[in-house]
């Protein structure tokens, strides 16, 4: 199980402490590894008048095993603008082995240091946390992921894109259903508000899903 799709599971942004309750959303969910119980997702959404919208991640995923296990924790802030990554600074660490990512936009794209080497990428990728549906989601679409752990980037295929419900606490909820296919494959839901609210994803033989429990605003 890689931290390409573990990112996924533990996103969460935290807004300042002058941001009103309207501005704020916090959402909380569990997550499960092959149907065991393995960690929480917190996310807290903050969005200000202009549009801008900033997510920061808290998170901590553990799997026991016969024979060792698997931890993985992840410390990470995105700004978003206008439908673009304006910025990342993420800290990850999988098992012993640490990633430090930041990224800042540029006048051609983003300029991208991971674990202290530095190049440029195209400024229209997705980061696999996943938590903000790409703009203009279409079936048979390509992507460019940027891995959030590794800065690398990946090219993805975005197989089918269509409605559906999702329960949610104690209701269903509208949903829009994406499944991704490449180096990271899985399926992902979003609400009406292009926030995520669900995954499943099988790697190395493991399912692992991500299940919305609570939304507080």
């Amino acid at each position: 199980m890689s931290a390409r799709w573990t990112t996924v599971l533990v996103f969460a942004a935290i807004g300042s402490a002058t941001a009103s309750a309207a501005d704020t959303e916090t959402r909380l969910f569990a997550v499960q590894v092959d149907g065991r119980p393995a960690g929480e997702f917190r996310l807290i959404v903050r969005t200000v008048d202009d549009g801008t919208e900033t997510a920061t991640a808290v998170a901590s995923v553990q799997v026991r095993q016969l024979l060792g296990g698997y931890r993985y924790t992840y410390r990470g802030t995105e700004v978003w603008k206008a439908g673009r990554l304006r910025q990342l600074d993420a800290a990850s660490e999988e098992n012993g082995k640490k990633h430090t990512v930041v990224a800042v936009a540029t006048a051609n794209g983003l300029r991208v240091t991971a674990d202290g080497l530095t190049r440029s990428v195209r400024p229209d990728v997705m980061p696999t946390t996943y938590w903000r549906m790409p703009a203009g989601a279409k079936s048979n679409q390509t992507i460019v992921l940027l891995d959030a752990d590794t800065g690398e980037e990946q090219t993805a295929k975005l197989d089918a894109v269509g409605p559906t419900k999702v329960s949610v606490g104690d209701k269903m909820t509208d949903c829009t259903r994406i499944t991704i296919s490449g180096p990271a494959s899985g399926t992902l839901w979003y609400d009406a508000r292009g926030r995520l609210v669900a995954q499943e994803t099988t790697e190395d033989g493991h399912t692992t899903t991500l299940t919305l429990r609570e939304i507080q605003r």
